[in-house]
């Protein structure tokens, strides 16, 4: 297997004019933006959003009288977040000195994926209010995994279809928890 290799830098990290138009995001002053000096950044981002993830799930309540209250699970959910965060960052701190300054978007279709992720992430809640999680699940999953991951509709429905039971079954069936219901009634 052939190790990955990027084109070396000038000892300035400035690219030629013809190197613009190689993967990667270039700053106002010619320079690549690369994993190195972005990656703190995103750790600290999930870090601030595992936080504010606690404190929310703080003001709902995180236990009562009887139980989890209606915190617990965004507390759960924080706690996780803020570990990675943490977890990541002391990572990312330890090797970033060693580490080979890679262009961030290291493919040229890697732009298009994400902005295709997250349009398709906010047409699933908007979906879900509308028409119901179910219905919403079943329309957007196969999407993405077409669009982002270029699966085969075979695969996409499939992986989509187990996905929605798998967490119908999880929250509805054996915690208890009312999922958005489209007109349909499901």
């Amino acid at each position: 297997m052939a190790a990955h290799s990027s084109p070396a830098l000038p000892e300035d990290n400035k690219l030629a004019s013809d190197d613009l138009h190689a993967p990667g995001w270039v700053d106002t002053a010619g320079r690549r933006i690369s994993i190195s000096r972005l990656e703190p950044w995103i750790d600290i981002t999930w870090i601030v959003i595992g936080l504010i993830l606690c404190l929310y799930a703080q003001r709902l309540g995180v236990w009562g009288m009887s139980g989890p209250d209606s915190g617990f699970f965004p507390m759960l959910a924080g706690v996780i977040v803020l570990a990675g965060g943490i977890a990541q960052l002391l990572t990312t701190t330890r090797r970033r000195h060693s580490a080979e300054d890679l262009p961030f978007w290291d493919n040229a279709g890697a732009p298009r994926r994400v902005l295709t992720l997250l349009t398709g992430i906010v047409a699933l809640i908007l979906l879900t209010r509308y028409a119901g999680f179910i219905v919403a699940s079943l329309t957007m999953l196969p999407f993405l995994l077409r669009q982002v991951e270029k699966r085969s509709w075979l695969y996409a429905i499939t992986v989509a279809v187990i996905a929605t039971i798998a967490v119908h079954v999880l929250f509805v069936k054996l915690l208890g928890m009312q999922m958005p219901r489209g007109p349909l009634g499901f």
